[in-house]
C-alpha cells in the first residue's frame, strides 16, 4: 500500500512538473498586445456557480469603473455571459481541451498573455490547477487574486505550488456557508466592504424564435444531471410527468443539452403523455427565457434551478445530499421577490460528501440519498408552489 502511494505521489509531482514546464514553454517568445490594460476576471466553473456568481460580478464593474474589464470564462455560458453589461470583453475557453489537447492549452495560453493584464481576479473557492489557476499564472499580471480555497478539486501538492502564483489570496471561511455568501465574502475582500448576499436577477436577455415560442401556460421538467448518481430516475420523472399533465391542462416542456435528449425522450414514453422535447434544441440565453416564460420548473439539482430563481419562476427541486448547504438550499434570508427553489431531499448522515457516495448503490444509477425520494414527496412540493405559478 505504502509503495503505491509513493508511486501515486511521484506520478503526481512529474505532471505537475511537466505542466510548468510545458506553461513556460508556451509563452517563449511572444509579446504582449499594444492594447490598454485590462482587468481580468477568470471563471471555469459551472453554470450554476456563474448565476450565482452575477450580483458580485455587477459590484466589479463599480470597483473598477473606470477600467477594461475582460471576462475569461466557461464556453458553456459565453453566449448569456456577452449579453450582460458587466465586462466589456468575453473570451471563451473550452475546460475540457484545455487540459486534453496540447495544441488547443498552448495557444490559449499565449492568447490570456497578450491581453496585458494589469490585475487578474479569480473569485472561485473551489480552484484548479490544471484549469483557472494555469490561466492566472498565464496572464503575468502585477496582481493576481484569488480566494484561499479548499482540496474539493485539486491536491495538496497542486494547491501548494499554485498558491505561489498569486500576489494575493483573500482569506476565506472554512466554515460550510452558502454560495451566495461565499461570493459575498470574496467581493467585500476585494473592497466592496457594505456587499451583502441576495439572489441574483437575470434581465430580459432576448426575444425567443418562432420555434421556440410555446402556447402559455407549460411547464418545464429537467430530468438530466452532470452524472448518473445525481439523476433521479426516469420512470419516476414519467410518473410525476402523468400526473401533472392529469391534474393540471397545461403543456409540458423537457430541457436539456443535447446529451440528456434520450432521457428526456425516457421520462416521456414513461409518462404516456404528449410533451415537447427541447433538450439540445436552445442555447443558454434562449433556454433562459424559455424557464422565465414558464408557470413553474421541476429540476435534479442543475443550473435549471438557479435560472429559475434568477427569472422569478417558481421551481421544485430534488436535491441530493453532495453539496448540500453549498449551492442550495438558498437561505430565506437572502431572497428578495423572486420565489425560492423548493428543495425536496432524503436526509442521510452522509450529507455533504462532496458527491464521493459510500453508500451501497449499483454504478450508474442514482445514489441512495436521491433514489430515496419518492414521487409523493415531489408531487407534494409541486402543490405548494402552484399557487405562485398560476399566478405568474
Amino acid at each position: 500500500m505504502f509503495s503505491r502511494l509513493a508511486s501515486m505521489n511521484i506520478y503526481q509531482l512529474s505532471v505537475n512538473i511537466l505542466t510548468i514546464l510545458f506553461d513556460k514553454l508556451s509563452l517563449a517568445f511572444i509579446r504582449k498586445s499594444p492594447s490598454p490594460a485590462c482587468i481580468a476576471i477568470i471563471r471555469l466553473d459551472s453554470i450554476g456557480d456563474f448565476i450565482l456568481w452575477l450580483d458580485p460580478a455587477k459590484e466589479l464593474r463599480e470597483l473598477y469603473p473606470q477600467k477594461r474589464i475582460t471576462l475569461i470564462c466557461n464556453q458553456i455560458y459565453s453566449d448569456l455571459a456577452r449579453l450582460l453589461p458587466y465586462w466589456d470583453e468575453v473570451i471563451a475557453v473550452d475546460r475540457d481541451k484545455l487540459t486534453k489537447d496540447l495544441l488547443y492549452r498552448f495557444r490559449s495560453l499565449r492568447r490570456i498573455y497578450r491581453l496585458r493584464v494589469e490585475t487578474a481576479i479569480h473569485p472561485t473557492y473551489s480552484r484548479e490547477y490544471l484549469r483557472a489557476d494555469s490561466l492566472m499564472r498565464a496572464t503575468c499580471a502585477r496582481q493576481r487574486i484569488g480566494s484561499i480555497g479548499n482540496l474539493s478539486n485539486m491536491t495538496s501538492l497542486q494547491k501548494k505550488i499554485s498558491d505561489q502564483w498569486y500576489t494575493q489570496l483573500l482569506p476565506a471561511s472554512y466554515k460550510p456557508m452558502m454560495e451566495l455568501r461565499r461570493n459575498a465574502e470574496f467581493i467585500r475582500g476585494l473592497g466592496a466592504k457594505k456587499f451583502t448576499a441576495s439572489i441574483p436577477f437575470l434581465p430580459f436577455l432576448m426575444p425567443l424564435p418562432d420555434r421556440l415560442i410555446l402556447p402559455k401556460p407549460y411547464f418545464v421538467i429537467f430530468p438530466g444531471a452532470s452524472f448518473p448518481g445525481r439523476q433521479w430516475p426516469a420512470s419516476q420523472f414519467g410518473i410525476l410527468l402523468s400526473e401533472l399533465s392529469a391534474a393540471q391542462s397545461w403543456r409540458a416542456v423537457l430541457c436539456g443539452s443535447r446529451e440528456e435528449r434520450s432521457v428526456c425522450d425516457q421520462v416521456i414514453r414513461a409518462s404516456g403523455m404528449k410533451a415537447t422535447n427541447l433538450a439540445g434544441q436552445t442555447l443558454l440565453p434562449e433556454l433562459v427565457e424559455v424557464i422565465r416564460g414558464a408557470a413553474f420548473l421541476v429540476s435534479n439539482e442543475t443550473s435549471a434551478i438557479h435560472i429559475a430563481a434568477a427569472t422569478g419562476t417558481p421551481s421544485v427541486c430534488i436535491l441530493g445530499g453532495g453539496h448540500y448547504g453549498r449551492f442550495l438550499p438558498y437561505d430565506p434570508e437572502d431572497a428578495g421577490k423572486q420565489p425560492l427553489p423548493v428543495p425536496v431531499i432524503h436526509k442521510m448522515d452522509c450529507f455533504g460528501c462532496n458527491w464521493k457516495c459510500t453508500q451501497p448503490h449499483k454504478k450508474g444509477t442514482p445514489v441512495p440519498c436521491i433514489s430515496g425520494i419518492t414521487v409523493e414527496q415531489v408531487w407534494k412540493a409541486v402543490e405548494n408552489i402552484l399557487p405562485a405559478a398560476t399566478n405568474k
